[in-house]
């Protein structure tokens, strides 16, 4: 099903197991009256790699919620933008917290942080109770696009190898960087004998402390984003995506996220395979 967020996004997403799992760790969501979008890749095995990766998503979701709940309350303020400082203090964040983005300073920033901080927390605090040691346990990936009704552009934002394109004038472009020790090993200049690609450096919920990569988007009419699990990206080369992004329009965003996880699935499909497709009107 396409759903529509406001009368800015068109968008679609599907989850798949793949060919060789017999669990589906990945989660998604799309939140029409939020204008949030997310997928995370949850590990750890059964009942561990999906409940994490739920859980995040639970989280972020119920703390935006509450963000922009609190900012509707205060509508009828003489100057409701003034009042994103007294909405942050309302929910303990703190707006002094540095942003992850050489970017001017934005209270939609830390609130972002710290709803990524906090879904954290809740992954984490599991596997204490678990018994379970800082780094251990399960945990998932997450990457996630929000676009506020009171903002022009979107942010995004990610933990772990799950990713984030952008497709605008026939340019597909990767809009976030793994954490990954493969992709340090890359920028280090591919110095000596490279690492696994699936070697987390940040993940969510094995330790306390993630630090999420948050930036703001420029994106204009036309443009689609594509948000997946890396049982897409680790089978399809980036060509394959832009082709299929670039016969991809606002009528048949079903059918283009169903047929880059068929593709997946006919080049191994060796993971979950999860994919969210946004057409920007």
């Amino acid at each position: 099903m396409v759903q529509q967020i406001g009368n800015r996004l068109l968008v679609a997403g599907f989850t798949d197991v793949g060919c060789v799992r017999t669990l589906n760790e990945d989660n998604f969501l799309i939140d029409e009256q939020l204008g949030l979008l997310a997928v995370a890749d949850g590990m750890g095995g059964h009942d561990a790699g999906e409940v994490a990766s739920k859980l995040v998503l639970e989280s972020i979701l119920n703390t935006l919620k509450d963000f922009t709940s609190s900012t509707h309350d205060n509508q009828d303020s003489p100057h409701p933008g003034d009042d994103l400082d007294n909405e942050l203090t309302i929910l303990n964040f703190s707006i002094n917290e540095e942003p992850t983005v050489n970017e001017a300073p934005n209270p939609i920033f830390s609130v972002v942080q710290s709803a990524v901080n906090r879904a954290n927390a809740a992954v984490n605090s599991a596997n204490q109770a678990k018994g379970y040691q800082d780094g251990m346990g399960m945990g998932s990936t997450l990457v996630g696009l929000w676009l506020p009704e009171y903002s022009e552009k979107p942010v995004i934002f990610h933990v772990g190898d799950s990713r984030l394109y952008l497709f605008s004038k026939g340019l597909l472009t990767q809009l976030t960087q793994d954490h990954s020790m493969y992709q340090q090993w890359v920028n280090y200049g591919k110095r000596g004998e490279a690492p696994a690609q699936n070697i987390l450096l940040q993940a969510m919920g094995p330790s306390n402390f993630v630090m999420p990569d948050v930036g703001f988007q420029d994106v204009s009419k036309g443009d689609i984003i594509l948000l997946c699990s890396d049982g897409l990206s680790g089978m399809l080369s980036n060509e394959k995506i832009r082709s299929v992004l670039n016969v991809t329009n606002n009528n048949n965003l079903k059918e283009s996220c169903l047929y880059l996880i068929n593709q997946a699935k006919k080049a191994g499909g060796k993971d979950n395979i999860t994919v969210i497709l946004g057409y920007f009107l």
